[in-house]
């Protein structure tokens, strides 16, 4: 199941019915913090590419001159930078009700703040976790918070858009208390910032009636020269728990709610935005132009022209409801996306992906799944033709397990076309589709209509649907159930040996059932830290775990440097959410992650990320790993000192029943901080996911990996995978180092074992059954860091080959792929060529099967 179906949340308050605002924001905050948190039953560019990292990586996309860049159809302006001083607002008589007294405590307004940056200027005053209303903000619905917010966030130094090209020295935690919060201009988000609100009374952001700007929370500012980061570099940033109001402001006034251009390792979660349902209304609930995303989910769009605009690389989107838009979700563009969980209610269209970049489709690819769609003209609106569309594969679409009731006409094709007839009552789309497809090396072939679904075993399922949860909050726990780590004697300050006191308050946090708070810091450890059964974990702003020394580095002998369970085990499940983890200099034998547990209920992982080198106290940045493709490198010339991971994560054999979403598992291609200009660095690690569950049931949604030197994710003698929109990035410098060097193949892991010159694998299943993959973006940018092999007139591509199914069951949606040459290679077979699957930029096959 997906949260309460909206006849709860009709039942909850007759309020919600189209046209009529929320007059108590205690309802609407009631709402989201339902749908995000209900329990779920527990089963068990032209030519150039959008990416990567800095302006000398990759070309820079012409995006903006496209048709959906900035055009007149969507509200354009830099917004407006903080100011300092205080503005007459307008009110107006809709405006939202200030937050009762009622509203529950957070326990995070009420623990000790403990965070310590080690690398800002003055660390002993500088403040990671910020309360808006100790910057002057009211939260009273009448007087003008905007400076004060911004104040909130911008203080302290911090990295702001056009200023600064990236950072992870000066984290910010900024907190909204219960109340309504009066803006006239847009609130600035800066870099390395995690804005959250109260989940128990979700404070409301109010657009004032005199708001100038183009949205109400801006993620990337635009600046005389664009964006003020490139949005794909944009990551480790959340924002939570808010309500967005947009129905002080004129219907007619352009507007948008939250402006999202943003890249890996980021989320949006558990928003209510609130637009205007007048007939002319011009309002946006969000806008996303550009990117290389990225996790969104369980949020509320009500009323609005558009819930959504949105235009990605690739994205997740996880139950997202839209109640009275005229269109819930305009498609932009795209390579990959997946979404999942929506509800489309009251609506005129629901997903359209028609649009045209010229006489080009603009979107390449999308998956649709576990959704339904209510009292809606047409449900999904496509370009793609049966034949003749430009490019070949434009609009991929795969449509599985959609429940659609009062829906007029189900999908519409071009010129008004009716590609499947809706219905009056109810009825469920249990598969169609339109692209291309192989199984095994039979193929392509071209369908467009009602498809078989792929078998979903029982195990990663939750009644009909794919089993889900959201990250837990703790909402109703109290602040006295939580133990902090630097109040435990663990320092964060990137210097002391943490290990003893992390494990020590670790063990007696599960034992009492309390859950262990990461106040922000850099924890050194030494040797293992151990994550017994049913701990729960949570950080602030991201804090770090950073293994150093010879425990860690001898490749011979892996050691993990976090391990969840000991081998064999099973028991109460794990929380873990927040965090980051990473090694410091040379460390050949790190395994970041080992995850042994096998839980009776599903254990799970929210926004737990790896990090290896790139950043301030990796000693692995561009002063000792530079990139070297004037030289040919060898194991004698190797630079030795930045051999920095065995490993990423290992989900070992005795491991089963793990929920994984928005992980990103990143091998660093360039040092993020500030005044290094994004350049590219080269740091070794051996290999990205290893899955050996022998039980299976491992959920990957919004999964990343990039940069591993053996493969991005390798799949080994398990069973029951679930993978929604897998992203991989191949090593920039290979083949320089190819991949056999400087990690020799090992047995022990099932490493594959590649000839001289050969490039790592994006996606490797061995001896696997029941994988399932709903989405993949496998992409090869570069080789030896020069990326003319990507541009999609190049007929010389980055890597021969990519995806490598040896002896398994695969079924996989709408595989994209950038630089490679054959897609699909089949017990040692290349039996997909790109050629036959180009799609703009990648290339698509809408449909696998081995």
């Amino acid at each position: 199941m997906r949260g309460l179906s909206f006849d709860t949340l009709l039942a909850l308050s007759s309020l919600l019915g189209l046209g009529h605002a929320f007059e108590d924001n205690a309802v609407a905050d009631e709402i989201v913090l339902k749908i995000a948190t209900v329990p779920v039953a527990t089963g068990p560019t032209p030519t150039t590419p959008l990416r990567r990292r800095s302006s000398t990586s990759k070309p820079v996309s012409d995006l903006t001159t496209r048709s959906y860049g900035t055009p007149s159809s969507w509200p354009t302006g830099t917004g407006t930078a903080p100011t300092h001083t205080r503005s007459t607002v307008s009110t107006s008589s809709s405006s939202t009700a200030v937050s009762p007294p009622a509203c529950t405590d957070h326990w995070l307004a009420k623990i000790d703040h403990q965070g310590f940056a080690p690398y800002v200027p003055s660390p002993s005053t500088y403040k990671v976790f910020r309360n808006v209303k100790d910057y002057g903000a009211k939260g009273d619905g009448e007087s003008d918070d905007t400076e004060a917010i911004n104040r909130a966030i911008s203080e302290g130094g911090r990295c702001g858009p056009g200023k600064c090209d990236g950072t992870t020295i000066s984290p910010a935690v900024v907190y909204f208390p219960p109340g309504t919060y009066l803006v006239t201009s847009p609130i600035i988000d800066y870099y390395f910032t995690q804005i959250y609100g109260n989940p128990n009374c979700m404070p409301v952001i109010k657009a004032a009636a005199n708001f100038t700007g183009a949205w109400v929370l801006d993620g990337n500012q635009y600046q005389s020269n664009g964006l003020g980061w490139g949005s794909t570099n944009v990551f480790w940033r959340q924002v939570r728990n808010l309500v967005i109001d947009l129905t002080g402001v004129s219907s007619t006034t352009a507007l948008v709610g939250i402006h999202w251009p943003t890249s890996q390792a980021t989320s949006l979660q558990n928003i209510l935005i609130k637009m205007s349902s007048a007939n002319d209304t011009q309002q946006y609930g969000m806008l996303i132009e550009e990117g290389s995303g990225g996790y969104i989910g369980d949020m509320v769009f009500k009323g609005g022209l558009y819930g959504m605009r949105v235009g990605n690389q690739q994205f997740t989107m996880r139950n997202l409801t839209f109640v009275g838009a005229k269109t819930a979700i305009s498609q932009l563009w795209d390579w990959g996306w997946t979404y999942s969980g929506l509800t489309i209610r009251d609506c005129d269209v629901g997903l359209d992906i028609s649009n045209m970049d010229g006489p080009r489709i603009s979107t390449a690819s999308i998956v649709l799944i576990d959704s339904e769609i209510t009292n809606t003209r047409v449900g999904i609106v496509t370009a793609r033709q049966a034949s003749g569309n430009n490019p070949p594969q434009g609009n991929t679409l795969i449509v599985e397990n959609v429940r659609l009731s009062n829906v007029q006409t189900a999908i519409q094709g071009p010129s008004n076309s009716t590609l499947l007839v809706g219905t009056s009552s109810s009825t469920t789309i249990t598969g169609w589709g339109q692209g291309t497809g192989y199984v095994g090396s039979s193929g392509p072939t071209t369908f467009q209509g009602s498809i078989t679904p792929f078998p979903r075993p029982g195990g990663l399922t939750a009644g009909t649907d794919f089993y889900h949860r959201s990250r837990p909050q703790y909402s109703n726990l109290p602040a006295s159930q939580f133990v902090s780590v630097r109040s435990a004697g663990a320092k964060g300050d990137g210097v002391t040996d943490d290990t003893a006191a992390i494990n020590k308050v670790i063990a007696h946090a599960a034992a009492s059932r309390k859950v262990v708070y990461f106040d922000y810091g850099l924890y050194v450890v030494t040797s293992t830290i151990k994550i017994p059964a049913g701990s729960r974990i949570t950080g602030e702003g991201l804090p770090v775990i950073l293994s150093e020394g010879e425990f860690f580095n001898n490749m011979e002998h892996p050691k993990p440097v976090v391990r969840v369970g000991k081998p064999g085990d099973e028991g109460a499940a794990v929380e873990w959410s927040d965090m980051v983890v990473s090694t410091r200099g040379q460390q050949k034998g790190a395994i970041l992650i080992e995850w042994n547990l096998n839980s009776k209920t599903p254990s799970g992982m929210w926004d737990v990320h790896t990090r290896i080198g790139g950043f301030k106290g990796s000693n692995l940045q561009s002063a000792e790993c530079p990139k070297t493709p004037e030289t040919s490198i060898n194991p004698g010339n190797l630079n030795q000192k930045c051999i920095a991971a065995f490993m990423s994560m290992h989900i070992t054999k005795s491991a089963g029943n793990l929920y994984n979403e928005n992980c990103w598992l990143w091998v660093a291609d360039h040092d993020v901080e500030d005044g290094a200009h994004n350049v590219q660095i080269t740091i070794y690690a051996g290999r990205g996911l290893l899955v050996e569950s022998a039980s299976g049931n491992v959920w990957l949604w919004g999964s990343g990996s990039e940069h591993h030197q053996l493969y991005q994710y390798q799949l080994a003698r398990t069973q029951k995978i679930f993978g929604g929109q897998l992203q991989t990035e191949t090593a920039y410098y290979q083949p320089n180092p190819d991949a056999v060097i400087p990690f020799p193949a090992d047995a022990r892991y099932r490493d594959p074992v590649f000839a001289a010159g050969e490039s790592g694998w994006g996606l490797r299943v061995v001896n696997s059954t029941d994988v399932l993959v709903y989405g993949a973006g496998l992409y090869s940018f570069f080789i030896n860091n020069n990326n003319s092999c990507a541009a999609e007139a190049s007929a010389f591509k980055c890597q021969s080959r990519l995806t490598s199914i040896e002896r398994s069951r695969l079924h996989m949606y709408n595989l994209n792929t950038v630089g490679v040459t054959n897609m699909v290679t089949l017990d040692g077979v290349d039996v997909v060529s790109f050629e036959n699957q180009r799609n703009g930029f990648v290339s698509t096959v809408g449909r696998y099967t081995s």
